[in-house]
């Protein structure tokens, strides 16, 4: 299916979430190459947990920028806490797609009316054979669901857990950031940050997205007492 969304909203994916700039870890691995090559991925759904700023809106708006570009699937992003204001009824006006990413289901499970929308919907995606790629900090069975055929649904197809990186690994993402953008920016610089800063890696990241703004606009390269005094860490 290529049908294109008719939608009243617009829930664009970010042009830095890509499979090209994800770090991928050993234990990663494995899931990243299922979500590489999805058109093949013969399941309706497939689960992805782990703690927040491991890296799951990252890898949902990374899938749907590989198939637009290989015009595979036609894929839509939904971040589950911005669609909520339009109420349950949300699945009911979409247009069948080829690949619907749920991100931060968690946040409407517990809810009966919403729990019964999408358990609808589902079962809509598998008659049409549109496939559902979900992400949630928690397991489907670390779940408290109001409709346990909907808990049933969710471990149909394969459940993946995303690892956080170690601090190595989080230090190399930092260091591939700001490659990216061509910021000048020194390993004792970048341990400053990691020890000053949430361990969260989305949040580390937008403070290198930050730093490269204010030492463009100030005209200033970075040092500890400049990022000092721009993050006001103390």
């Amino acid at each position: 299916m290529n049908f294109s969304p008719q939608l009243p909203f617009d829930f664009s994916v970010s042009e830095n979430f890509t499979f090209t700039n994800f770090l991928t870890s050993g234990k990663n691995a494995e899931l990243v190459s299922l979500l590489e090559e999805f058109e093949s991925y013969q399941e309706v759904v497939a689960f992805i947990w782990g703690k927040k700023g491991a890296g799951k809106s990252h890898l949902l708006q990374a899938i749907c920028h590989a198939n637009e570009e290989k015009e595979s699937l036609q894929a839509l992003y939904l971040p589950m806490q911005k669609i909520r204001v339009f109420g349950p009824e949300v699945f009911k006006s979409l247009h069948h797609m080829d690949l619907i990413c749920l991100d931060d289901f968690d946040c409407i499970v517990g809810e009966q009316d919403w729990e019964e929308s999408l358990f609808e919907f589902f079962n809509r995606c598998r008659e049409e054979g549109v496939k559902l790629l979900v992400s949630s900090e928690n397991s489907p069975r670390g779940l408290n669901f109001e409709l346990q055929d909907l808990a049933s649904r969710m471990s149909w197809g394969v459940i993946y857990q995303l690892h956080e990186l170690n601090d190595d690994e989080k230090l190399a993402a930092l260091h591939r950031r700001a490659e990216e953008r061509h910021l000048p920016l020194s390993a004792e610089v970048m341990q400053y940050i990691y020890t000053r800063h949430s361990r969260d890696l989305q949040s580390l990241l937008e403070v290198v997205d930050k730093l490269d703004q204010l030492s463009l606009s100030e005209k200033r390269r970075l040092t500890i007492p400049f990022v000092r005094k721009v993050m006001g860490w103390q």
